[in-house]
Formats: structure tokens, C-alpha cells, sequence
């Protein structure tokens, strides 16, 4: 039995996943019955849910009469001529405790109790479902046999002689589910359950590969293996595998934890993957969508060049169909605003005057390095960071001879000329200001640029403080660090850069 508590989100189907073409009739079902009996449920409701990526989804909702009966039909929705995938699916309760069913097939019929879901629930007309509750149950007698076991490993000391004895009882009863996995897959090749149950096991690393890694002839044999294999089991082209809990956290785990956290690894890796799924709108469009929108979020630094490369590949070239013209464009003005801000590329020249009115020109500070740093007075974060930043310029950068360009994002000056004077800032600090925006007619043949003069939209500044490591030549070498890490991360860039001269 599970409770969905807060993470059951409603909605009455996620439209965005809507499937672009026909799928096969074995994947979805323009017609179907699924019928259930729930003792110890009466004169209610309940909601047939189902999976998608790593959220789960309200599809229709259906009254349960006096005997604890309800069915779920193509007619019981609005607009009957729409399709039912299939998936791993939910019988959700008022309360929001739920109990999962396969949908593989176009009419079911399950009777259980509210006492226990799985262990009294009765099958019929339903092949999927039967080998399906019948794992369930199978699993939830080896987890009453193995949680007294793991309790009592993570109890133990690592020194501990018997953890390793624990530890190879645990490994057999696992190896016990897998084989029952295994055995089913070998008796219904075909059974959407058996799809599932590959697609749960990890790659099985050869022998000979493992002995070469031990013997160090070949150390990073099994990794590669591990990275090249760990999609085998998976059937990308049944996009019923999408509605299960089991693909969205395998594809993270595979692009955030076991591939190396470089956009230039990873996005060769992820066009290789998506000209597998290809073939399949709906699973295209997963895949495409979900490794997008993973490298827009992530937080390692120069990670933003995966999103704009994915956006530059499927979405400016017309493949993301499924987007509205609004939204398409959005996602590739975002894009666009990035990709002269990227690691490795020049960064635009800034060209303002300081609090004096001396103009000064970013491109040519004449240093190895460089730091440009946004801020804003008015910020409470930069408050606290800024004065560091001049501390830090003092002792460090100033002496190792490392620029410091710093331009102050508040659209008035008189908090900029404010903080600059009761904390002492020693450095070059640039900005704008009221008559240099109201005359730039006047300003830009003469002084500067109207880059410059927009460095807040050119940088895309939508917060404060900013911070981007240049080399000689004005390219980013680094972004998203804190001040605190600025001189750690030069001193190793200084120690990589001498080594490679």
C-alpha cells in the first residue's frame, strides 16, 4: 500500500505528452473496460491514474457504487475517440493511497481489499496483470526476509567480520528477484511485463572484462561497458516503457551520475541516444524534451552549452513539433540570449565610464586573467560579497597581477557611489547611468558601444552578483562560482595553463 500525499499531481492528462502519429494497437487502446471491486470502498469516487517521467497523473475520474464497483471506460472520459496508452497504471483512492495495475491490454477486471492492496487482489481476463501482482507479492516476500538484514548492516561497523557474510546474503536474495524476473521474460518473451522487467536490470559486466579491470590491464574496462550497455535491455521503441516510474530515473541516472558532467560529453552521448528513439514520436519527444530541459536546470558550470547545442539541433531545426509557435520561440530566444556567453567563448566588450567619468574598456585590460564581476548596491547578497571581492583584489588578485572588472547593475547611481565609498572599493567598477541612457546618440559615435549601454539584456543579468573568469584574450574559462572560489580555481587554472605551455 502507498500514499501519494503531495506528490499526486492533478491534472486531467498531461497534454504536453500528447503522442504525434499512430501507435500500435498492442501500445494503445481506442476502446477498453477496466473494471475493479474494492471491498471496504462504497458511494465514492476514485481516479485512474498513471506514470510519466518521474511525476504521476490523474486521467479520468469515475464514481464507485454501493458494492464497491467502478469501471473505467473509453466512455467515461469527454471526447471518447482519444486513445489510452499503455503503461503502468494507478487505481487511486479518495484518501490517495493507490495500487499499481499494466495496462497492456483492453479490459481487465481486479477485486482486492483495502486491507491489502496486492496480497488479496484477484485477477481475471488479464495475463499482464496476473504476472504482474504476482511479482508484486513475490517481491514483497523477499523485502520482509532482507529489511531485517539491511537494518542490521547499516547498523554495523564498517571493520565489522560479519558484514561481509551480510553483505553476500543480501547479494543471493537479490540475485533471487532477478531470477524471477529473468524466468518470467523467459516464459512470456513478449508480455509487456517482461519489456518492464529488462529494463529494471542493470548491464551485466562480461567475465573477462572484470578480470582485465582486477589484473589492471584494463581499469576502466567496466565503466565503459557500463556506459556503452546500459540501454541494451530497454525496448525504445515501445513508448509504453515512458509510463512506468522506471525510465525518467534510469536516463538521470545515466546522464548526471555515470557520464562525465561535460557538455561536450554529454551531448554527442545524448544525439546518439535520440537517433535510437527517433523512430518513435512519443519517445522522441521524451527524450528530447527531458535532456533539455535536465542540462537548461543543471547547476555545473558551462553545462548551459548542452542546452543550447540540444536547442540549436531539435528545436530551432523544426523537429519539436510538439511545441506551439509561442513557446518554440521562447525556448530559442533563450538559446540565442546564451550562446555568446558560453564557456569558451568572447565575452561582448563593456565599455563605461566609473563614479569619476573615466571610461574604461573591458577588452583592454591587459591581464592573463580576469574577472568580471555584475553586481548591484542594493542587493543583499552582493553587500556581503562585494567587500570580500575587494579584500580578495588586495591581497590576491592585485599582487599576482589578475584583472578585475567589476560593472554595477543598479539602474541608479547614487547607491552605487554610496557603497563604493563607505566600503573603500579600490577596483575598477563601471556602470551607466541616467544622462548616458537619455543621449546615447551622442555617446556611442564618441565613447562606447550599444552593446555596452545594454550589458544588462547582452549578459541576460536577471540577478546580482555575476561572475565570469577570462583569459587573455576576453574568452570564458569559468562561471557560476562564488567569490570564495575564485582563488581556488585560479590557482589551479595557473598550475593546468603552466603545465601545458
Amino acid at each position: 500500500m502507498k500514499n501519494l500525499k503531495a506528490t499526486f499531481v492533478f491534472t486531467l492528462i498531461l497534454s504536453c505528452f500528447t503522442v504525434v502519429g499512430s501507435l500500435t494497437a498492442q501500445e494503445s487502446f481506442p476502446e477498453y473496460s477496466f473494471k475493479f471491486k474494492i471491498k471496504g470502498l462504497k458511494d465514492t469516487v476514485a481516479y485512474l491514474g498513471f506514470h510519466m517521467g518521474d511525476k504521476k497523473y490523474v486521467r479520468d475520474t469515475c464514481r464507485v457504487n454501493s458494492k464497491g464497483e467502478v469501471e473505467f471506460t473509453h466512455l467515461t472520459r469527454q471526447g471518447a475517440s482519444e486513445v489510452l496508452k499503455g503503461g503502468i497504471y494507478l487505481f487511486v483512492l479518495p484518501n490517495m493511497q493507490w495500487f499499481e495495475f499494466v495496462v497492456a491490454e483492453p479490459s481487465l477486471y481486479i477485486e482486492t481489499d483495502t486491507a491489502n492492496f496486492v496480497e488479496n487482489a484477484l485477477i481475471k481476463g488479464s495475463l499482464e496483470n496476473t504476472l504482474w501482482f504476482d511479482y508484486l507479492r513475490f517481491v514483497s516476500k523477499v523485502q520482509k526476509k532482507v529489511q531485517p538484514l539491511q537494518n542490521q548492516l547499516n547498523a554495523m561497523d564498517k571493520e565489522d567480520p560479519a558484514r561481509k557474510e551480510l553483505e553476500s546474503t543480501l547479494k543471493e536474495e537479490n540475485k533471487v528477484m532477478v531470477d524471477y524476473r529473468r524466468n518470467t521474460i523467459a516464459k512470456y518473451p513478449r508480455a509487456f511485463v517482461s519489456c518492464i522487467f529488462k529494463a529494471m536490470e542493470e548491464p551485466e559486466i562480461p567475465e573477462e572484462i572484470m578480470a582485465k579491470a582486477q589484473s589492471k590491464e584494463n581499469e576502466n574496462g567496466p565503466y565503459w561497458y557500463l556506459r556503452t550497455h546500459y540501454f541494451d535491455r530497454f525496448d525504445l521503441t515501445d513508448s509504453r516503457i515512458l509510463r512506468t516510474p522506471i525510465f525518467e530515473p534510469k536516463l538521470t541516472y545515466y546522464f548526471e551520475k555515470l557520464l562525465p558532467q561535460l557538455a561536450d560529453s554529454l551531448v554527442p552521448v545524448a544525439i546518439s541516444l535520440i537517433k535510437k528513439v527517433e523512430g518513435n514520436p512519443e519517445m522522441f519527444k521524451f527524450v528530447v524534451h527531458s535532456l533539455t530541459y535536465m542540462f537548461e536546470r543543471s547547476n555545473i558550470m558551462c553545462m548551459d552549452k548542452a542546452f543550447v547545442q540540444m536547442v540549436n539541433t531539435y528545436y530551432k531545426s523544426g523537429k519539436a513539433v510538439w511545441l506551439d509557435t509561442a513557446t518554440l520561440n521562447k525556448v530559442v530566444e533563450r538559446a540565442t540570449k546564451l550562446e555568446p556567453l558560453l564557456c569558451k567563448e568572447r565575452v561582448p566588450n563593456i565599455i563605461l565610464p566609473d563614479t569619476g567619468g573615466v571610461w574604461h574598456n573591458l577588452y583592454a585590460q591587459n591581464y592573463d586573467y580576469t574577472i568580471l564581476y555584475f553586481w548591484d548596491a542594493t542587493c543583499g547578497h552582493c553587500k556581503k560579497t562585494t567587500p570580500k571581492l575587494e579584500t580578495l583584489y588586495q591581497e590576491y588578485l592585485k599582487p599576482n597581477r589578475i584583472g578585475l572588472f567589476t560593472v554595477e547593475g543598479e539602474v541608479e547611481t547614487k547607491e552605487w557611489k554610496k557603497f563604493i565609498r563607505e566600503h573603500n572599493l579600490t577596483f575598477i567598477s563601471v556602470s551607466d547611468n541616467p544622462e548616458i541612457r537619455d543621449k546615447p546618440e551622442q555617446v556611442v559615435p564618441s565613447k562606447t558601444d550599444l552593446n555596452s549601454l545594454n550589458f544588462r539584456n547582452i549578459y541576460d543579468l536577471s540577478s546580482y552578483p555575476v561572475v565570469y573568469v577570462l583569459d587573455k584574450d576576453k574568452t570564458i574559462i569559468a562561471k557560476k562560482l562564488g567569490v570564495e572560489q575564485l582563488q581556488d580555481f585560479l590557482q589551479k587554472r595557473m598550475e593546468l595553463d603552466k603545465k601545458g605551455k
